[in-house]
């Protein structure tokens, strides 16, 4: 929020105040009372990050009518996808927001893109989302895709809910309240992710220990992982036979796995595997670790919700 110096890092306090000198038609928009969770590089993020914000949301749902979470860009949507998990039925909004240059500069993104999130905590969003630029996104939806770009985030298989320009336009349709809301912070870490490519080694199949307890192999495509490739075909089935679970998902952002395509989908799928449909693969490494940490030695309850919207992040096959 400042620019670098030596020191040591922002106090909670110190971080209001630079918010309030910078921005200060905040006031406007809203009555903000400032939470200092904690103050860190957003790759230095850890699944008890997550819970102590879902916890925080949880508790003070009734105080306020709208929650923005200002959080590093890195692992931004790794965050709003636990967030939508841990949270459900939201009754308000969880806007998360950052910038691609801090605040204290000159042509810094992040007065317009706090604007923008605090105004949008405003309305009727009862969901976890991302707002960057000039759109709104679905959080569990989202993948960063510049580390340079001002609009630094997209949504490739959901519509934005909405796109702020000289009018707020509502796009998307918003998740549907299915009861009172629910807080699940459970977690498990012991996920594994594997990029399938051209020469792929079968010295990663180590990385699979008794701790982990899911798999998730980027395919190529649709879900493809090489139909000749005996040795990983193996291993996916010794994997699902050890209980633990096996997803495909895919290195192209836009589209859906479809295992019944080609031969290597379903060769996998007779293995054991499953398909992540078109969830990203962010989303299905926490939604995993969500599983895993609420069904511990249930693999097949977490391959059936694997499959299930949970929190509007995977869409029903037509």
């Amino acid at each position: 929020m400042v620019p670098s110096h030596p020191g040591p890092t922002l106090a909670p306090q110190e971080v209001q105040d630079n918010i309030t000198q910078y921005v200060p038609e905040l006031s406007r928009l809203a009555e903000i009372h400032f939470r200092g969770v904690f103050n860190l590089d957003s790759a230095n993020m850890r699944p008890h990050h997550w819970q102590k914000l879902a916890e925080i949301v949880f508790r003070e749902l009734d105080q306020f009518d709208g929650f923005v979470i200002i959080h590093g860009t890195d692992s931004l949507t790794y965050t709003a996808a636990a967030l939508s998990f841990m949270l459900r039925n939201l009754p308000k909004p969880v806007i998360l927001t950052g910038s691609q240059r801090p605040l204290a500069e000159i042509r810094s993104d992040a007065r317009a893109n706090l604007i923008g999130a605090v105004e949008l905590a405003t309305y009727d969003f009862p969901e976890v989302c991302i707002f960057f630029g000039n759109e709104l996104l679905r959080g569990n939806r989202s993948v960063k895709i510049s580390s340079m770009d001002y609009g630094a985030f997209l949504s490739p298989n959901f519509p934005p809910l909405a796109r702020v320009g000289v009018e707020v336009v509502r796009v998307g349709e918003v998740l549907k309240r299915g009861g009172d809301p629910v807080l699940e912070t459970d977690i498990s870490t012991g996920v594994v992710v594997m990029r399938i490519y051209p020469g792929f080694s079968h010295n990663h199949l180590k990385a699979v220990d008794e701790n982990v307890g899911a798999i998730v192999i980027e395919g190529l495509g649709t879900g493809n992982i090489g139909s000749e490739d005996a040795v990983l075909l193996q291993a996916l089935a010794d994997w699902h036979a050890a209980g633990k679970v096996v997803v495909v998902n895919s290195q192209s952002p836009y589209g859906r796995v479809d295992l019944d395509r080609y031969q290597s989908g379903m060769l996998a799928m007779q293995a054991g595997a499953i398909g992540a449909g078109d969830m990203t693969t962010e989303t299905t490494l926490v939604k995993l670790m969500h599983l895993l940490g609420n069904f511990p030695g249930k693999p097949e309850s977490i391959r059936e919700l694997l499959i299930v919207p949970l929190a509007g992040e995977i869409s029903t096959p037509q």
